[in-house]
């Protein structure tokens, strides 16, 4: 299953280290979206926490 675009935007905020907060406001969205987006994220690359998501994003290069 692909990412959608916001999925990945969410995704490279968070291999930058951004804060969901941060992700929220840079994006115009709530918090509650932002952990909606990355709860389809780490179910779409069959992870289960924010190392493992970035960790994967590195290595294929999402």
């Amino acid at each position: 299953m692909e990412l959608t675009r916001q999925e990945k935007k969410i995704l490279i905020d968070l291999s930058a280290g951004k804060l969901y907060k941060e992700i929220a406001a840079d994006n115009f969205i709530s918090i509650n979206t932002v952990k909606k987006h990355l709860k389809n994220v780490y179910k779409k690359l069959n992870v289960s926490s924010r190392t493992e998501a970035v960790k994967k994003y590195a290595e294929q290069g999402i």
